[in-house]
């Protein structure tokens, strides 16, 4: 009988473990949609970030840097589904890719209205990344950078764009 039980309860477990594998499978994988896409909803960071060093940080590389994987892995946030190249340190390079947490029933005025701390968990749980001095210095660094300046985050943080207390979507 204790044998039977055992049994059971690790068929039970491995069922679990199999189910849990099988979701996390069916998860999307969160891919870029650019500042575009933000600024429909947060205007004010936008245009204050479009007269910052990040959204000219492409352009600024000169056309053979422009190709080398080292100088672009900072200068580009990446690539939208589509295939779209993201010029310059966009809102995603630093929150992460949004095409799961931009979705109005994550990210809308009204769901941070009911709840401000509830809102900013299911945006984290969906993607969102709320930038520290770690997500900077992956390219704030001084390896292959000749331009480098000693990084101080707490002076910095607020010249990346107009900050706003957990800055929730107006429309």
């Amino acid at each position: 009988m204790k044998k039977l039980a055992l049994f059971a309860v690790m068929v039970l477990a491995l069922v679990a473990l199999v189910a849990g594998y099988v979701v996390a499978q069916d998860k999307p994988k969160p891919t870029y949609v650019g500042a575009d896409k933000c600024k429909t909803c947060h205007k004010d960071q936008h245009a204050s970030w479009l007269e910052t060093k990040h959204a000219k940080a492409f352009s600024v590389l000169k056309p053979e840097e422009q190709k080398k994987p080292e100088c672009v892995k900072c200068h580009i946030t990446g690539e939208t589904a589509e295939k779209v190249t993201l010029e310059g340190v966009q809102c995603e390079a630093c929150h992460g890719p949004g095409s799961e947490y931009k979705k109005p029933t994550i990210m809308s005025k009204s769901k941070f209205a009911a709840g401000k701390e509830a809102a900013l968990k299911a945006a984290k749980d969906a993607g969102l990344v709320i930038p520290t001095a770690e997500v900077c210095v992956k390219c704030h660094t001084k390896e292959g950078n000749a331009n480098f300046k000693e990084f101080d985050f707490e002076k910095r943080k607020g010249l990346v764009h107009k900050m706003t207390a957990a800055a929730p979507a107006t429309k």
